[in-house]
């Protein structure tokens, strides 16, 4: 979380009020009544909507990679452990998480340059399953699957019961550990 607390509460809020209402109502005004404070202490710390978001990425990407690291310091030895924290921390995101990235993505449909933060994470992903699997494309393809999942899963779109997403995870796990370096 950051470190800032109050900074912390308004992005808190800022994730609940797309959670429960969706990206379309998340407002400076609704996120500073779901973060008890008046707009002018919102804005205090985000001066505009797209300083929110903004933080919101910070925030999503931030909680993302401590879960991936902390799976990978867990499991030092794991074969191919980078892929394999990406497919796990994927599949265990809460749904708050899922909503911070449609709040996210959503904007960015608006403004591509919100997700310019995100290139170095990606192009990280990508060379880390590449270095962690042989062939170094199959790495591609398991990160590419995961990431597809997450982006079906934001939208709301994925046809697969539970089970069958349990399943297909597993599946997932076991291809990046057979495949490993």
């Amino acid at each position: 979380m950051p470190g800032n607390n109050k900074r912390a509460m308004i992005l808190e809020a800022a994730v609940h009020t797309v959670e429960v209402s969706g990206a379309a109502h998340l407002t400076i005004d609704a996120v500073a009544v779901a973060a008890g404070v008046s707009k002018g202490g919102l804005l205090y710390h985000f001066p505009s909507k797209q300083a929110l978001l903004e933080g919101m990425l910070e925030y999503f990407l931030e909680q993302m990679n401590s879960r991936t690291a902390a799976y990978q310091a867990s499991h030092p030895d794991d074969a191919n452990v980078a892929l394999v924290a990406r497919i796990i921390e994927e599949h265990d995101q809460k749904p708050a998480q899922r909503a911070m990235a449609r709040a996210i993505l959503a904007a960015a449909a608006e403004d591509p340059d919100l997700l310019a933060p995100t290139r170095q994470v990606v192009k990280l992903a990508f060379d880390e399953a590449a270095q962690g699997s042989t062939p170094p494309d199959m790495g591609w393809v398991l990160l590419l699957a995961v990431e597809g999942l997450r982006f079906l899963e934001v939208l709301k779109m994925l046809p697969l019961s539970r089970a069958e997403r349990k399943h297909l995870h597993t599946t997932l796990l076991d291809l990046a550990r057979s495949h490993a370096t």
